[in-house]
């Protein structure tokens, strides 16, 4: 094979990966908007069922989700824009929990940006182990986690164990 022909394979692969990243991201939001519509109204509901949600997407399809997370650009460096993409959805549908809580107000504007990285850094280093099948025992500290800045830590640890 020339180097031509390494290229043009070299770019069919990657427009197959982007493809493939874009696919998954409409998958999860698809997954994620179906939760919310079930939870109602309630924001805090909402968060607690879309974690449950990520979660089990995560587990049930381990080659997608690390598709979807930051250290996807080790897979190829033209996946990070598409994760970034994931990460700001995800930033933007955690920072409408703004709105519902006053405590929540006055939190940096990177609050959300941050809390989104560590819980993808956590599912993405069970992923990167093979231990998806592990991925549900992280639900509740996760949305404990997640819950926190906006209800408190004691209505956080509640809400995180009634799912």
């Amino acid at each position: 094979m020339n180097r031509t022909q390494l290229a043009v394979n070299a770019s069919t692969e990657r427009v197959q990966l982007i493809s493939a990243q874009a696919e998954a991201r409409a998958r999860l939001a698809g997954v994620l908007a179906e939760t919310c519509t079930k939870a109602g109204s309630d924001w805090a509901a909402k968060l607690v069922l879309s974690v449950g949600a990520g979660i089990e997407f995560a587990a049930r399809a381990p080659e997608e989700a690390r598709l979807l997370l930051p250290d996807a650009v080790a897979i190829d460096p033209a996946l990070g824009a598409g994760a970034e993409q994931t990460s700001d959805f995800l930033a933007t549908l955690l920072r409408r929990g703004r709105e519902h809580f006053p405590l929540a107000a006055t939190m940096p504007e990177l609050t959300e940006r941050a809390m989104v990285g560590s819980v993808t850094s956590l599912i993405g280093v069970k992923l990167l182990n093979g231990e998806a099948a592990l991925l549900p025992t992280l639900r509740q500290p996760l949305t404990q986690l997640l819950l926190t800045p906006y209800v408190g830590r004691e209505r956080a640890r509640e809400l995180s164990l009634r799912q």
